[in-house]
Order: structure tokens, then sequence, then C-alpha cells
């Protein structure tokens, strides 16, 4: 048996369980087993339980860990007429996190052409100052320095990484005079 874990308004029994990197605010729960019983929720460092413990369900605080598979990362026993203890369920909790990049152009004069954009792991999408259709397009940002933002998500997890480039005014040259 598995514990029930209530993410994104739907329950869930996969095991490992994951959860975005720096989240605080996870909510795990088992089934309550009536008026009487007592539960008891073991949460692994640096996992912090926030709010429940004693009841059916409880607040986890998952900021502090580090991305990757915590084993056995929460357990519950429950407690019941005559103090008799239930076998602890346990469950693993996977700590995601997806660092995306964004391959690095420019600088540009003002009057370049569009250039593709390119973020890893490819599936993003692309914000910012002169951004269309996954492109930069100088003549569209105008000069200046520009921040472009590559957004990517994953088991409803969202990353986001940024650079900047840069835009020069093209020169205006006046008229060749004769003396």
């Amino acid at each position: 048996m598995m514990i029930p874990i209530v993410g994104f308004s739907q329950l869930t029994t996969t095991n490992p369980d994951t959860v975005c990197y720096q989240t605080n605010g996870s909510i795990y729960q088992v089934p309550s087993l009536g008026a009487g019983y007592t539960y008891t929720w073991t949460v692994a460092a640096p996992g912090v339980i926030t709010s429940g413990q004693g009841t059916n369900q409880i607040g986890v605080n998952w900021s502090a860990a580090a991305p990757g598979l915590i084993n056995n990362a929460i357990s519950v026993t429950a407690s019941g007429p005559g103090n008799c203890p239930s076998a602890p369920v346990t469950l693993n909790v996977f700590i995601l996190n997806v660092v995306p990049t964004i391959t690095a152009i420019g600088p540009f004069c003002q009057g370049a052409s569009c250039v593709t954009l390119t973020g890893t792991p490819a599936g993003g999408t692309f914000t910012g100052t002169g951004v269309s259709n996954g492109q930069f397009c100088p003549t569209i940002a105008g000069p200046g320095t520009h921040t472009i933002t590559y957004t990517y998500t994953s088991n409803g997890c969202t990353f986001t990484a940024t650079t900047t480039v840069t835009v020069n005014s093209t020169p205006v040259l006046s008229p060749i005079q004769h003396n």
C-alpha cells in the first residue's frame, strides 16, 4: 500500500512522488481510519512537516532538499483503540530540478534579420522584447539590452533560464558635402 498524494487537485499513488525543486507546500495523506486513530508521520531531512502531525494528512516543505531521489522520504503509522500500531507505509520522493539553458546570441545591429532561438531541453517557450515565434528579431526589439526568458515545464514543474542580448543602433550619416 502506498501513500496517496494530493497534488494538482488529484489523488495519486505514484511511487516515487515527484516534487518540484525548492517546493514549499506538498500535501500527503492516507485515507482516514475513523475517529480515535492517531497518525505518526516521519519525513526524512531536509524535508520538514509544516502541518498535520497526528492527523491523516500532513504538509511538507521540501525547499531545502537537493535534487534527486530520497528513499523512504515519508513514513506513516496509525494507532487506534488499544494503542495497536499499524505497519508503516512509506513513500519515496524524487526532487525534480531541470536547469534549462539558452544558446547565446548577438550582439546585433538594429537592422539584422531574425535569429532562431535555441534552448535545452527542447520543448520550452521563449518570451521577451523582440521575441516572436521562437525567434529574436532585432528590428522589433530595437536598440538596447534585452532579456530573453526560456521557460520549460516538466511533470507540472516550471523552470526558467534568462539571457541578455544587445542590439546596437544603426549609425546614420549626413549627406556628403563638398567645400
